[in-house]
């Protein structure tokens, strides 16, 4: 009994604090600070470019935050607590990652761009973490289409700098790995 309770305290305080983090991290974004003002005014494109950059940038604290907490639940043998990131995943996933992601790569900035692809990086790692094999496979081949002309492309993967090619064979050759189990 008290085991039971103690499980589900548990996995409230757990739920609790991802959609605190989120909530707080879109709060965050919405007012930089420490961003020193240029000596003239930003035009609309430049506005609306520093918004998305700053929402890339937000997104992908998010991504890495949910997947430190699925890397956790998963090697510790907690895999009902890491199937309850699902719903709430899926809806930022839905609702913000997919739409920002796509808007980054039609734009014409090719650090956004860059920004961009690390997202899906890190998305793709994630749906691999959690075992989200034909998520993953889609992601994969969704991000193989959208960045074909950006292949040598560095990116930052895990505090590691390799281009994105690499990072792509990387996530296919771990997502075949779990495919095997």
């Amino acid at each position: 009994m008290y085991h039971s309770v103690a499980l589900r305290w548990k996995t409230a305080v757990v739920v609790t604090a991802v959609v605190s983090l989120l909530t707080a991290s879109a709060l965050f974004a919405a007012e930089p600070q420490g961003v020193a003002a240029p000596a003239q005014e930003p035009t609309s494109e430049q506005a609306n470019d520093l918004g998305l950059e700053l929402r890339l940038q937000t997104v992908k604290k998010d991504l890495l935050v949910f997947l430190n907490f699925a890397e956790h639940f998963i090697a510790s043998g907690e895999t009902k607590t890491a199937a309850q990131l699902q719903a709430p995943l899926d809806d930022y996933l839905r609702r913000h990652v997919d739409y920002l992601v796509t808007q980054a790569v039609d734009g014409s900035n090719i650090e956004m761009t860059q920004l961009s692809a690390e997202i899906a990086l890190v998305k793709t790692r994630l749906l691999i973490v959690l075992n989200y094999r034909d998520d993953a496979g889609t992601v994969l081949g969704e991000m193989k289409r959208l960045y074909a002309p950006y292949q040598k492309m560095s990116v930052q993967i895990q505090g590691k700098t390799t281009t994105l090619d690499e990072a792509i064979r990387q996530l296919d050759s771990d997502l075949a790995r779990i495919a095997k189990k």
